[in-house]
Parts: structure tokens; sequence; C-alpha cells
């Protein structure tokens, strides 16, 4: 995808004219009642329209957050998710309405065969799919695909003027009951798309009419995303986090603010321990004229221990060999600063440990 696309999300709507032409080809003459799917939905321009024409309820998956709340606006249900981070009832939806990014998947595959393959278990069983990309993007694995899951094809171009700039193609078909390859189905898309003799959209009479299934499955299904908003979850956190439960506050709250008289007099090294680890950091003494601040830290001390001499057998007879030893040890290091006013202002003794 070119540097622009990516930009925009790789969002590039279906043309309105396009959207409109499409109840044309497909109907619901019995008023069934189903599920429209578009898993890339953009503002959702598509799928309300789609929905209000053939009587169905739209179901809408989109990335960004000012696109979704469009989606929103329009009624339906959606998902503001990666479409990849989503969970979605299989063979739920009477049609599927594919418009996926054009752009690179990795490892020599493209998204719009990747897009192809994730979404098509949704559809159920004589459900129909509209699947819009790229001329170009008819490779074999494409191909091979679509003759293995759907039959009673179409493919179309857009209209000249939509053509242009893409030249983006719009393929119908009904997913099979049981998946199995084509040759026919395969060979005449082939030959229509070598030859360059696709239909443009709305030019002609459509030979197919395509009609919605009757919705196979019924009641409530799961529709939902296990995709985080990373300001969404600050946003649960700072409301919702550790630090708003109240047994944690309870906790880290100390509640005693007098002084705590211990069981038994602090001994030397007691004092030391917490002049050292900053405890008593600052804290000013005054006695017999005198002024002193204290200033505590531990020293990191390396000390050689003697060397420990073995004797070792070896094929060659004994050996000696020496190992060498070393200790590391913190060392208590308290300071008084002398904060007298006098010559002596500014000077430090070290207190013994």
């Amino acid at each position: 995808m070119r540097l622009v696309g990516r930009a925009k999300s790789g969002y590039y709507p279906t043309p309105p004219s396009v959207i409109a032409l499409l109840p044309s080809l497909i109907g619901n003459p019995h008023r069934h009642p189903g599920r429209l799917l578009d898993a890339c939905a953009g503002e959702g321009a598509a799928a309300s329209l789609l929905s209000r024409q053939l009587g169905l309820n739209p179901f809408m998956v989109e990335l960004d957050r000012q696109r979704a709340a469009q989606c929103a606006s329009r009624g339906g249900t959606v998902l503001r998710s990666d479409a990849n981070e989503c969970t979605v009832q299989r063979e739920a939806f009477s049609l599927l309405f594919l418009n996926p990014p054009y752009d690179s998947a990795g490892h020599g595959q493209r998204t719009e065969f990747t897009w192809l393959k994730r979404w098509t278990p949704m559809l159920q069983p004589e459900g129909l799919l509209i699947y819009i990309i790229p001329e170009r993007q008819y490779g074999e694995t494409v191909l091979e695909y679509l003759s293995t899951y759907y039959r009673e094809v179409s493919l179309y171009r857009f209209p000249a003027a939509d053509y242009d700039a893409f030249q983006q193609t719009v393929f119908i078909g009904k997913r099979v009951r049981t998946p199995n390859p084509s040759q026919a189905v395969r060979t005449r898309l082939w030959s229509a798309l070598r030859r360059h003799e696709l239909p443009e959209l709305g030019s002609v009479a459509s030979p197919l009419t395509y009609e919605i299934p009757d919705l196979l499955y019924r009641g409530e299904i799961e529709f939902r995303s296990t995709w985080l908003d990373p300001e969404e979850i600050y946003a649960e956190a700072h409301d919702r986090g550790l630090w708003q439960d109240p047994h944690v506050q309870d906790l880290l709250t100390f509640h005693r603010l007098k002084p705590v008289r211990p069981l038994l007099p602090l001994r030397k090294g007691h004092l030391t321990r917490m002049i050292t680890a900053g405890l008593y950091n600052n804290t000013t003494l005054r006695q017999g004229g005198r002024h002193w601040i204290i200033k505590g830290r531990a020293r990191k001390q390396t000390k050689e221990l003697s060397p420990i001499v073995d004797i070792v057998h070896t094929k060659d007879g004994p050996e000696e060999r020496t190992q060498y030893r070393t200790i590391e040890s913190y060392v208590p290091e308290i300071r008084a600063f002398d904060l007298t006013e006098g010559p002596t202002y500014g000077n430090y003794i070290v207190v013994d440990c």
C-alpha cells in the first residue's frame, strides 16, 4: 500500500454509485429475516444502505474511532476493533459485504485473500458474498478459493468513472454447503479476466438475480472483540485500577501518625541500618551549642580472601591448582555535617559504626 493509503489506514470507501447499483442484483422478495456483515465498514454507508434495501440487520467492524462512531450513528451493531481480534459466530450471516484493505499481508500473501479466508466461514450456506477487490488481484489463490466455496458467480467491473482509479471489480457468489473445487467456475472467471471482458456494473441486465436466503441461525449470536484500545485501557486503569481498590488503599495508608515506642531500646546496629537506609537522612541534632545534620549511606567493599590450593590428580600426575577468592560486603557510613556558625561550618565527621 502506498504511504497515502497507510496514512488513511487503508480506508478507500466503496463509491456511493456502486452501492446504489447492488440492490438491482440482489433482492429479498420473501422478506426473510437476516444479518449483513461488513468487516471493514468504514463509515457504514454501504452496510446501512444495503441493510435498509434488503431488510437485514447490519453488523459492522471498524477500527478507526471516528468512523466507528459514524457507523454507530447509522444504527446496527458496531464493534470498534481490529478485524483480526474479533470473535464472530460462524455461519450466522445471510450477506457478507467484503471490501478489504488492498495491501501486502506478508509471507507472499495479500490482504484481499487473507480477509476472504478469514470471513467466508461467517457466511451461512446459500448466503451471498459481495467481494470488492482490484481486477489485478485475482491470482491463483483467490480464484481457487472462490471456485471452491462459491457457485452461481458473477463478476463485474466498476462503472467507468469509478473503475479508472483502482480498476476495482465486484464479485457476487452463493456459498456452497460443502466446499469442493469447481473447474467450470474457475475457468469462467479466469477467461473473463484474461480477455478483459467483465461487464460494467449496471450497464446490462444481470443474467442472475440473487435472493437473500432464509436465516439458518436464529437467536442471539456471538459478536465481540478481544482487541483493546490503549487509550481505553489507560482510562479504565485510571478509573477502576488497582489504586482505586479500597482494600489496597487501606493497606497503603498509615492511620497512626504519632511516634511508635519500640518494645526494647534500639541497639547500635538498628540505628546504623535505619540511617544508612535513609530513614534519618537530613535529621538535625542540636546539643551543647553545636548544630549537626546526619547523612547515611552504604558503601560496597570488595575484600580478597586467602587463596585455596588444591591438588588435582590428572592423567599426567598430580597438579596444583589455586583458587583466588573475593567477597563483597556493604559497609555502613554515617556522616555528621557541622552546621554550627563559625570556622568549623561545613566540616564533617565520620561516625564509627
